[in-house]
Formats: structure tokens, C-alpha cells, sequence
């Protein structure tokens, strides 16, 4: 409880002035952040959870309370879920208009160094958003390679403030080694860590907006080149009924397979589900998600 309440402090703290290159649209809200929120509460037939997964993590996201932890504060690894991190660093520094070139011929690295692509082409210019579409709808490595070379000038520094700003959050089992999720040694999170990220990155309506996309077309400035992709989150358009407002796939032999989702309740409070090394993500996340809005109230 009082690392919890660390991190969610720490949180708090940070960012008050207002961001000299981002749009006001998308400066972090702290108002929201800080206003009173209701306090979830244990239904007295609250039942047990079943899960397989090898750690889950269930959080008020208004309050940042744990509902439910399995293995929460374990470090391992954690796939695509990085690119969270990724998308914080560049939409807290850019404005969605930018234009980035890309000066690096991606379509010829080999996969085991940049995972899904969205084929990027040499020389494409292309926006700063549509980039952090195609990161986070599609996940794609290339994009997150394009981003952070533009926001730092190479990979190795861009990871070095991923690390910083990990310190910043007090995320005290996370570190990084790479900008998309790749497996190694040293690149890994908790689910604790990855609930925390995820809160953070939730104040931020661009995030918001686009993690909620279950496909995306996107282009090149001059209209030349195009980009059409289906998301990876599965539970954008098959959610049984549930308001599933997105938030992250990842997947990698390391990790197995990984899912961090919002789900908002039918009074608007939302929690955020993270599921990591689980076998069948999906249908775990969904019999999660109803465990929670059946055993809990606001």
C-alpha cells in the first residue's frame, strides 16, 4: 500500500507547467489527475479469480487503488507493452504534426530486430501522429525505431531516457533495453509498473484517442504512400458487450502473451486490466474484466 501510494504521488508531482512543444489538447491533465474520485469497494460475495496467467494486474485507474494482484510486483518481460513508454516520451515532446523522414531502410532489417512493421519506406515523410498510430494500433517497430531516432538522434539515447523517466515514475521493477519490446535480459517490467505506466499515459487525450482504434489507414504527407492496418487488441471488436477502451497487445517468445486494457463500467469509472504470460490473453482479459464489474462498486 505505501508503494503504491509512492507512485501514485510521484505521479502526481510531475509535469505541472505546461509543456512548451505540445498542443494543449494533449498536456497532461492534472486536474483530472488530482480532482476527488470514488473509492471501489468489495461486494461481500466477492468470488475468486481463476487465472493461468503467470502475473495479472487489476487497478482503479481514477484512483490507482489494486483491486487484484497475482504475481503483481515480479519482474518479466514485457513484449510490446514497451511502446507505452515510447508514446509518453514523443507526445510529450512533439506536436502531432511534426513531419520525421525516415533515413533508414527498415523493410530490410531482419524480424528479430524489429518485430511487426508497417512498412515504413526510406525517405517517406510522415507525421509524428500517424506514427503513434501505427506504434500503437499495430505496433509497429519500425515506427517505434523512426520515433525515437527522431526524438533523441539514436536508439541508445532514446532508451536512456525511457530508463530516466521510468526513475520519475518510481517504477522500481522496470528497465529497459529498446524502444519496441524485444526480448533481453534486461529489458522487463512488473504489471504493477505496467498499471502505473498506463494510468500516467491515460491523461494524455491523444493516447486515449488512438489506443481506442481498431484499425487505421494512415499516409505519407504527399499522399503518396499509404498504410492500412488492422489493430492487435482483439477485444476492440469482439468484447461481448463490454466498453473496452483499448490500451496495449504485446507478444514475444520471453514473454508469452500480454495485454494491458481499459474497461469503463455503465457510471463511467474505469479500471485497467493487465495481463501478462498468459495463454489465451482475450479470453482471459474479458473473464477478468467481468470478474471485476461483477465484484466491485464505486
Amino acid at each position: 500500500m505505501l508503494r503504491s501510494l509512492i507512485s501514485l504521488l510521484l505521479i502526481a508531482g510531475i509535469n505541472t507547467a505546461p509543456m512548451q512543444t505540445a498542443s494543449t489538447a494533449d498536456q497532461f491533465n492534472m486536474e483530472t489527475l488530482l480532482g476527488v474520485q470514488a473509492i471501489p469497494m468489495a461486494k461481500s460475495t466477492s468470488s475468486q479469480i481463476q487465472s493461468d496467467a503467470r502475473a495479472v494486474l487489476l487497478m482503479d485507474a481514477g484512483t490507482g487503488i489494486v483491486l487484484y494482484e497475482k504475481n503483481g510486483y515480479q519482474s518479466m518481460p514485457m513484449a510490446s507493452l514497451t511502446k507505452i513508454m515510447t508514446a509518453i516520451l514523443i507526445l510529450e515532446s512533439h506536436k502531432l504534426n511534426e513531419v520525421v523522414t525516415i533515413s533508414d531502410n527498415y523493410a530490410s532489417m531482419p524480424e528479430g530486430q524489429i518485430g511487426v512493421r508497417i512498412w515504413l519506406r526510406k525517405y517517406e515523410k510522415i507525421t509524428v501522429e500517424n506514427l503513434l498510430i501505427g506504434l500503437l494500433v499495430r505496433s509497429g517497430g519500425d515506427a517505434a525505431l523512426a520515433l525515437a531516432k527522431h526524438h533523441s538522434g539514436s536508439t541508445d539515447a532514446f532508451v536512456k531516457e525511457m530508463n530516466t523517466r521510468a526513475k520519475i515514475l518510481n517504477l522500481q521493477n522496470t528497465n529497459f533495453t529498446n524502444p519496441i519490446g524485444l526480448d533481453h535480459k534486461n529489458h522487463y517490467a512488473s504489471a504493477y509498473d505496467l498499471s502505473i505506466l498506463t494510468k500516467y499515459a491515460l491523461h494524455n487525450p491523444a493516447f486515449r484517442r488512438i489506443v481506442k482504434m481498431p484499425s487505421a489507414s494512415i499516409s505519407s504527407t504527399d499522399g503518396k504512400i499509404t498504410h492500412k492496418f488492422e489493430g492487435t487488441n482483439y477485444l476492440l471488436y469482439n468484447n461481448d458487450g463490454l466498453d473496452i477502451q483499448g490500451v496495449k497487445t504485446g507478444t514475444t517468445l520471453a514473454a508469452g502473451q500480454c495485454l494491458i486494457n481499459l474497461v469503463r463500467d455503465d457510471n463511467g469509472k474505469e479500471v485497467i486490466v493487465v495481463v501478462l504470460d498468459s495463454k489465451a490473453r482475450f479470453t482471459e482479459s474479458k473473464y477478468l474484466i467481468k470478474w471485476v464489474l461483477n465484484n466491485f462498486i464505486w
